[in-house]
Parts: structure tokens; sequence; C-alpha cells
């Protein structure tokens, strides 16, 4: 029963990221050049617009026509705070620019978060010349509006301010006629914003009603999708970015639509009117929590969440004294070490104190294996006789296990925080090491990591069993495998921990050697 145990515990580590290898998602096309800001409804959006369009539609407000020659400002305008510069383009009423300053690309350019081409922030989803045509754009201070309508009874304002928080937009959109029939674009994306996002890379729809969130994958959003009663926040999101709408008031409809190998979420407002705070920044896991309504659950630490939030407060302590995020996973390892100590000891000593006694174990089983195949009643005796070999060496068979499944949740939660903490991203560490959320383009950390799981194997308490000890010395070279595509931060704390390891091993040893186990 023991080796079973042993043999699950080991493997467990492997279907951590077994997962990942087999169900990440596949990338996704290159992104397209961006067109002109004039353009017309995508498909996706259009047949949202006309299965919206069988609602009843409000009663037509019969408005002058506006023209673009009547603008008071030129047919673009900037809004622009120390975090990010807004773009909003009177061609089509819509912001064709959002840009984050303190993030990068992979060129080294301020990070860019909306796709080239479309659909755009604030586009109407039903197609139609409210898309095409130039908007009268006026703007007092940091406030924006922009009009237009064609004199027959169609017509459409939106407004753009800057709203709360250090990455908020204010923005309403209001529609007469046919314009207000198919709902507003809150979002769309088509490719991770800033270039490739590395192994784990995301690219997803986020919609939270009624108190539940689902998660839609790019390509996963066929004939669309659609989100009724009360919406919290709804947009799209990459590994570290969001575009989310917080609407102020309710909502009828939010609909989710494939768009061309991404995907893009419209808005259907009581009254024809879309109004809320407009989300556009990073991540982050203290900015999240700011604005509230479970925003932060955007975040993919998983079942253990709570965990990866602690270890990441705590990275971020480290370092903000250490001023290297390579140095504050090392530092944070090896603290992890010497917290842990007294359980890994206990396993280690357990271990052996099992190995000591599977001569013994083996010739129980020898002495009953050709009748305990036919009698259950041998069976018994055999196990009967073991259980009772274990009291008499003082040996609990899962003495060796529970402390290392108790670490199970804390290896889950590093492994999630390593994967879609930002402050990860382009983060350096020493040497050729430039991308902590990367993987290592020399390989020299998996390697390193594999050959320091082979050295921490021999030192472990070897099972009689051959077939389990080729298994063990086959795990390395899986790993190894795998980590060659895992981010650089992920592969220095799994090659940390088991250097950390063998030094423990080693004192453990010693010390079993001075004070050697009573058999």
């Amino acid at each position: 029963m023991e080796k079973r145990v042993l043999l699950a515990v080991a493997l467990s580590g492997l279907v951590l990221v077994v997962w990942y290898a087999l169900f990440a998602p596949a990338p996704p096309p290159p992104a397209a050049e961006r067109p002109e800001p004039m353009t017309r409804a995508p498909a996706g959006a259009a047949v949202a617009a006309e299965e919206a369009g069988e609602k009843e539609a409000p009663a037509r407000e019969m408005r002058p026509a506006v023209e673009a020659a009547r603008a008071e400002v030129p047919g673009e305008a900037v809004l622009e705070t120390d975090d990010f510069r807004v773009v909003v383009n009177g061609a089509g009423g819509v912001i064709s620019s959002i840009v984050l300053k303190g993030y990068r690309d992979d060129e080294g350019n301020p990070l860019e978060l909306v796709s080239g081409g479309g659909p755009w922030p604030l586009q109407m989803s039903a197609a139609g010349p409210w898309n095409d045509e130039g908007y009268v754009l006026t703007r007092e201070g940091d406030e924006l509006t922009l009009r237009w309508s064609d004199g027959e009874g169609n017509w459409v304002e939106k407004d753009v301010a800057l709203g709360p928080g250090r990455f908020g937009l204010a923005v309403a959109v209001r529609g007469g006629g046919l314009a207000a029939g198919g709902g507003v674009v809150i979002s769309s994306t088509g490719a991770p914003a800033g270039g490739k996002g590395g192994y784990f890379e995301r690219l997803s729809a986020l919609v939270r009603a009624n108190g539940d969130m689902e998660r839609i994958d790019a390509g996963k959003a066929k004939g669309g999708q659609r989100f009724t009663g009360l919406v919290e926040f709804a947009g799209v999101e990459d590994q570290y970015f969001l575009k989310v709408l917080l609407p102020e008031a309710g909502m009828d409809e939010v609909a989710v639509v494939d768009e061309g190998g991404g995907v893009a979420v419209v808005a259907q407002g009581k009254g024809a009117v879309v109004r809320g705070t407009l989300y556009t920044g990073p991540k982050a896991h203290d900015v999240l929590v700011g604005y509230g309504r479970g925003l932060d659950r955007t975040l993919s630490f998983g079942i253990f969440g709570v965990l990866s939030v602690g270890f990441l407060a705590a990275l971020k302590w480290i370092y903000s004294w250490a001023g290297n995020w390579g140095v504050a996973i090392v530092v944070l390892t090896a603290a992890l070490r010497v917290v842990l100590f007294p359980l890994t000891h206990k396993s280690t000593v357990a271990m052996r104190r099992m190995q000591k006694v599977q001569p013994k174990m083996k010739a129980i089983q020898d002495r009953y294996k050709e009748r305990a195949k036919k009698d259950p009643q041998a069976r018994t005796r055999m196990n009967q006789e073991v259980m009772a070999l274990y009291k008499q060496e003082g040996v609990n068979p899962m003495g060796g296990c529970l402390p290392l499944l108790l670490q199970l949740p804390i290896l889950w939660a590093l492994y999630t925080l390593f994967a879609y903490a930002i402050e990860l991203r382009q983060a350096p560490f020493a040497l050729w090491i430039t991308d902590l959320a990367q993987k290592d383009p020399t390989y020299v950390l998996p390697v390193l990591m594999t050959a320091s799981m082979f050295l921490q194997q021999k030192l472990a308490p070897q099972s009689a069993d051959p077939a389990q000890r080729r298994l063990f010395l086959m795990l390395p070279l899986i790993f190894g495998f795998m980590f060659m595509s895992f981010p650089a931060g992920l592969v220095l704390y799994w090659l940390v921990n088991n250097v950390l390891t063998i030094v423990q091993q080693v004192a453990t040893e010693r010390l079993l050697r001075e004070a050697p186990v009573k058999g």
C-alpha cells in the first residue's frame, strides 16, 4: 500500500504541469494591421444586433441631422493621465487607441490595448451609417461628447470622460431609432496586448452576471452567448490585461460573439442606454480589488487563490528591498523551505523507517505470495501480519506521505502565481534571463533543474521495487522536457526548491547518523 501512496505523491507534482501541457490554449492568429477608424460593424456583432433588433425598439425621436463639418474641434481628441492615453475618434465615434504608459510591448513601445482591425470600443454593434459617418466631437475639460444624427429618427450620443481609479473611463452611449437596436461594443480582442503572451497565454471574454463569473475562450462562442440579469462587469482579457465595463445601471443583455479568431462583448442597456466605468488596465491584484464587484476574480489563481495572493504580497515586500523579482523568488523559496522544514524532515525520517522494514515486509509478502492470489483469507492474514510489523517497528505507512500532501496547496498556489502575476511580466533577473514571464531562451535553467531533480532522486530513500525506481528516475526527464516552455520565474523557483531540498536531505542524513533510527 505504501508503495502506491508514495508513487501517487511523486506523480502529484507531475499533474500540476501536465494539465497545462495538455490543455494550454492555442496561440491566436497574428493581429491584422490597424485600418482607418471608419469601419463597418463586424459580422458577429451584426448577427447579435439583428437578433437584438427583434426586441421592441423605443419610439423614434426626431432630431436634426448632425454633420461632421460642424465639429467644434478636430476629428480626434485625447484624454490623458499619468497612467494612460486614450484617443477618441470622431470617425465612427469610437475609442481608437488606449495606451498604458507604465507597460511596454515586445518592441519596447508603450503598450496598446486596442487591437487593430476592431471592432472598436463604443462602436454600435448594428451595421449602419452610425458606424461609418463622422460624429460632431465637443470637449469641456476632460469630458468629450460625440453626436450623430441622420435627421430621420436615427441618432447616437456618446460621452467619454476620465473616470474613477487609475485606469477608469466614464462612458455613456445613448441612441434612437435603428441605431439603438443592436447595443454597444464594450471591448474586443484579437491578439494578446503587447505581443506574445507566453505558455499561459489567454484570450477570453469575461462576464459576471447574477454573482457568477463565466470565462469564454476565443473561438468557443460560436453562434454567440447571452447573459441577462444583474451584470456586474463584462469585457475581454488576455493573460495580463483587461478591458471590461462596470455598468452603472441595469443591462438588458450582454452578448459574447466570435470575431475573426478573437472575441467581442456587446452590451444592450435598458432604455437604449449603456453607461458605466470602462476599466482598461493591468490585472494587478491591488488595483482590481479597489474597483470592487469581484473584479479581482479575473486573476486566474485558482482554488488556492488566497495562498497565491499571500505569496504575491510577500514577493512584493521582498522586491521592495531586494529590487529584483528573481532575487525575490529565491528568497521566498528559501523562506518556505525553512517554514516547511519540520514537515519535510518528518517525512524523510518516516520514509527511512519504511525503508528499514522493507526486507521484513517483503519476506511476509513472499511467504503468502501464491496463496494470497487465490485465497482471500490468506490475503487478509498477510495484511494483518504487515500491520503488526508496522506496529512492532513503530512505523506509520502514511507518515512519509501526509507531510508531502499538505504541501500540494502551496505548490499549486505558487505555480499559478508565477503563471499570471503581472509583476513578473518583462521582469529581468540576471545575465540572459531578461523576462521571468517568458521561457529561458537558452534552456540553461531547465537543464539545471533536471540535473538537480536527478540528484534529488539519488539522495532520496529508494523503493525496493525496481520498476518504481526506474519510474522515479524518469520523472526528471519528463519534468525537464515540459519546463522548457514554462516561464523562467517558475523554473527558477523549482530549481532553487530542488537545491534546498538536496541540502535538507544531506542535513537529515547527518542527523539520522548522529541519532540512528531505533528499530
